[in-house]
């Protein structure tokens, strides 16, 4: 059972040394256990503090699964410093998962410990702990650099404490970073009957396909030598360099690397992967469509408006309108996948209903408080229950995509993959030519979305094009209207609507999914965009010293000045500063050079630091809005 009560911790192993740090999420108190010596073991006293915290407690770490708890069920058995190093770096070197380490040490996991993992519930892929914490905003990123394959002296533990507990104070930011996702897990977990706290997305979507297609062992898909590719019959071009992209498209067998399992782009694509239409060009790839445009700035004006439309949920679109399954699952995951998929959409429109009952309830209150206190928490309740199905499916339909392409997954299928972006590509380009040949500019276009130019007497024209695309390929567009697009390129832009902009990639929001650099020069971009704000005003009005900063991980470890800084380097830019080094050979890291050099903030500070260079961060927004191809 799941106890309201969390702990954090985090362990960390030498030849002669090993360390448990404990920290209570509520009380916030640290409690040490260690053992100094090769042959040194766990006391009585220390394994009975241990097993009462982890039994009675529900625990949480980072990468804690496969690492920290194999080995700390290892110390609980006696095992002494030597032994436990000897393991960890066996886990270490081999990337050993828990099942193989726990059969390799020749012991039981204790399953009455409730432990949860956040390394893949987190949203980034394959980043270190240290890496989320610059992007979250933890204030102290600590680095005590020991070779883990010497002994350490009894002078060096109290530093290495110190680096254990700031790890797990960034383990615990993560946590509160992610609660929602959390707690989202632990809601799908009660529906299904299993713990999905520790699974990442694409993880959950396949134990849920499991539990609906009723099966605990699926059979796997064998990795195919080649694909090759049908379209739908409603595939069909007008101009000549399409019809010949797409007689290439089914004809040409797609290689399949037998390594990774994922398919190859042919060469003999490369003639027409690049296709123009009106003005635009477009990169086809076994991905999705991509338009190449450069500095792009398209505003609305009496004339003209911008409008968009996006295909709503794509990916699982095609899947049901094409009939696709993975060979070794046949038929019976279609009818997984349509109940999933009609069970969130169901579970969506059910929550938006809520949304505005309680809204109007709020609003335009009848009755007791007491009656409408009652009505209100009804209908809270039953608006948590369908966002958690609404977000928990959606997990499921979106992530399953991600293992289709993974040889590991029973979920695999490379056929289904490619039909998917394959037929998407031609589909979007169908209607781009369409568009094009009625006389409508398309401006940029991704994998499941088109900007188009349109006059505003033509608005009913351009949506009934829509309309017959989508009653041709069954799918359905979203609309939009954008007052100014304003693209590096097809990745990194900004949109502006009616009192609001969207930012994608570099000019986007620093998010756990994206590194930080210095996020105020984009945030100025993005008010002066919407609101004219000059970037000067917007940099410096601005107090909030983690804005101003930027961070990279550093193979091998940081210097500057001869201080050596880590491996996770975080700094701002300074008209007293240096540039930082690589430790190992002396280059520069990059982007530590510019303007007058940059100062390392390991420590977040509370106030701005004086030497802070205003000058660069302006010069540096300004360059960044040009890119955009606004003057």
């Amino acid at each position: 059972m799941i106890s309201k009560n969390l702990i954090c911790l985090d362990i960390e192993v030498l030849r002669n040394y090993f360390l448990i740090v404990i920290k209570g999420l509520k009380s916030g108190k640290v409690l040490e256990l260690d053992m100094y010596g090769a042959d040194a073991v766990l006391s009585r006293e220390q394994k009975s503090k241990l097993n009462h915290m982890l039994s009675n407690y529900t625990s949480f770490g980072f990468n804690s699964i496969n690492y920290d708890m194999p080995l700390i069920n290892l110390a609980l058995t006696g095992a002494n410093c030597k032994r436990i190093y000897e393991q960890s770096k066996d886990i270490i070197d081999n990337g050993r998962p828990s099942w193989m380490s726990y059969s390799k040490m020749g012991i039981e996991p204790k399953h009455h410990y409730d432990h949860f993992d956040l390394q893949e519930p987190a949203p980034a892929v394959m980043i270190s702990l240290k890496n989320y914490g610059t992007r979250i905003g933890s204030k102290k990123l600590q680095e005590f650099y020991l070779d883990p394959h010497k002994p350490i002296t009894k002078d060096e533990v109290d530093a290495l404490k110190k680096y254990c507990i700031n790890d797990v104070d960034v383990t615990i930011d993560l946590y509160n970073s992610i609660k929602d996702r959390i707690d989202l897990r632990i809601e799908m977990g009660k529906e299904y009957g299993l713990d999905l706290r520790s699974k990442s997305d694409p993880q959950v979507a396949e134990v849920i396909f499991k539990k609906e297609l009723g099966v605990s062992n699926p059979p796997k898909s064998k990795v195919p030598k080649t694909i090759t590719y049908k379209s739908p019959d409603f595939i069909e071009f007008k101009t000549p360099a399409l019809q010949e992209l797409h007689k290439l498209m089914e004809t040409t067998p797609i290689e399949v690397n037998q390594g990774n399992g994922q398919p190859k782009l042919p060469k003999e694509w490369n003639k027409f992967i690049k296709p123009k239409i009106g003005n635009t060009v477009y990169k086809i790839g076994l991905g999705g469509i991509h338009s190449q445009e450069k500095s792009l700035v398209v505003e609305a004006d009496e004339e003209y408006t911008i409008r968009n439309a996006d295909i709503a949920s794509m990916y699982p679109s095609v899947i049901l309108e094409l009939g696709l399954y993975p060979l070794s699952l046949g038929k019976k995951f279609l009818d997984a996948y349509r109940k999933i998929y009609d069970t969130r959409l169901e579970a969506k429109l059910k929550s938006a209903e809520l949304k505005a009952q309680l809204k109007k309830l709020k609003t335009f209150m009848t009755g007791t408080k007491a009656e409408i206190e009652k009505e209100i928490a009804e209908v809270e309740k039953n608006l948590h229950y369908y966002d958690t199905v609404n977000k928990g499916l959606k997990i499921a339909n979106n992530g399953s995509y991600g293992k289709f392409g993974s040889k590991y997954s029973y979920l695999y299928a490379p056929h289904l993959m490619l039909n998917v972006t394959l037929t998407g590509q031609l589909m979007m380009l169908m209607l781009i030519e369409d568009l094009e040949a009625k006389g409508f500019e398309v401006i940029s276009s991704n994998t499941d979305g088109i900007e188009v130019k349109v006059k505003r007497t033509e608005v009913d024209l351009f949506e009934t094009i829509v309309f017959d695309w989508e009653l041709l390929t069954g799918m359905t567009m979203e609309h939009g209207e954008y007052k100014g697009l304003y693209a590096k390129d097809v990745n990194n832009y900004v949109a502006l609507y009616d009192g609001y902009v969207k930012s994608k990639g570099l000019y986007g929001e620093t998010t756990l999914s994206k590194g930080r650099s210095t996020p105020i020069v984009f945030e100025a971009i993005r008010e002066f965009i919407l609101n004219g704000t000059s970037l000067e005003t917007t940099i410096k009005s601005c107090l909030d010293i983690n804005q101003f900063v930027s961070a990279r991980t550093v193979k091998g470890g940081a210097v500057w000045r001869d201080d050596y800084l880590g491996k996770m380097v975080r700094w701002y830019y300074s008209f007293q500063g240096s540039s930082m080094h690589y430790k190992l050979n002396g280059n520069l890291v990059p982007k530590t050079a510019e303007g007058n050099g940059v100062k390392p903030m390991m420590d977040l500070t509370d106030t701005l630091p004086l030497d802070l260079d205003y000058g660069w961060y302006i010069s540096e927004a300004e360059s960044k809005l040009a890119d955009l191809g606004v003057e």
